[in-house]
């Protein structure tokens, strides 16, 4: 658990700063979910023009992004220099992520960086994790564990070392839903300017899109609250390089940032987003088939 942990966050810590991690909500935040609008299918939407400034085309692809509300993301971090052509990347995330207040995700999440890959379902809703892997159980009699700040908070005196552990867990996976659902993503293109004019271009599936490349300043990023950007300021890496794509109905395709890993490797995370506002549900993994960090510490008492 270790291992997929340390190496989990070469995608997942790319972006805000962690709220606190709470589960269940309120009854008021409950009924605000079940009155919550459905997605709006890419097709449905009408087109519009973008922007050619930074910060407004990051304020009108966020605003289309809530509209849509549903998308299937593909994440993955490449080495700045791969060994070899045939090289895998560091990490691949797979996510069907709904931008709901805060954002709900069911993720699949594969570690390159070992000899052996490793592979760890993930689970999120009210920024509490759900977990479990597929070489090894983390529970001796249940698949999944069920993680929240606030257990861990709790139970940090017991667990010791293991709390900040849990803790990276956390805040990377809600990192990972703050890079899908555009929060870091376009923070990088709202504080960034643009390194050439805005050009016609065409996606992986023929449908056009409009393509804008720039830098941004890694000190803004991490006057803003990102702290995979501190470690960049750390290494050296005075700016970002990014390229985003765009549709004609301001919804994003791909985003192309670079960035410095947790263990200090500059390397470089695509977004690949597909399917806007498709209807998705996402679902809690079996109450009977979930246990939590206590249950841990029983079956280990």
């Amino acid at each position: 658990m270790k291992r997929l942990l340390a190496h989990s966050s070469l995608v997942l810590a790319s972006v805000l700063l962690m709220t606190a991690c709470q589960g269940g909500g309120s009854d008021e935040e409950k009924d605000k979910k079940e009155a919550a609008p459905s997605p709006v299918p890419a097709a449905e939407m009408e087109k519009i023009d973008l922007p050619d400034s930074p910060d407004k085309l990051a304020e009108a692809v966020s605003k289309r992004m809530q509209e849509a509300l549903s998308v299937e993301v593909a994440m993955t971090v490449d080495p700045e220099e791969p060994e070899g052509e045939d090289a895998a990347s560091i990490e691949d995330v797979s996510m069907t992520l709904l931008l709901t207040d805060p954002p709900a995700a069911r993720m699949k999440v594969v570690d390159n960086s070992e000899d052996r890959p490793s592979t760890a379902h993930i689970v999120v809703m009210d920024k509490v994790m759900y977990t479990k892997l597929e070489e090894e159980p983390l529970l001796k009699d249940k698949e999944w564990m069920k993680i929240s700040r606030k257990e861990v908070d709790k139970l940090e005196d017991e667990i010791g070392p293991f709390a900040e552990i849990f803790r990276v867990m956390l805040r990377e996976t809600n990192d990972s839903l703050d890079q899908a659902s555009g929060e870091s993503s376009l923070d990088v293109v709202r504080l960034g300017e643009l390194s050439e004019d805005p050009e016609s271009a065409k996606s992986e599936d023929g449908e056009p899109v409009t393509r804008y490349k720039g830098t941004t300043s890694t000190t803004d990023l991490a006057d803003a609250g990102h702290d995979n950007f501190k470690r960049a300021v750390k290494a050296g890496l005075d700016e970002v390089s990014w390229e985003l794509t765009v549709s004609d109905k301001g919804l994003p395709d791909e985003f192309t940032v670079e960035l410095v890993t947790p263990d200090g490797e500059k390397a470089t995370s695509t977004v690949h987003y597909s399917n806007w506002g498709a209807e998705v549900e996402i679902t809690l993994p079996p109450e009977n088939n979930t246990g939590t960090i206590q249950e841990s510490l029983d079956s280990t008492g």
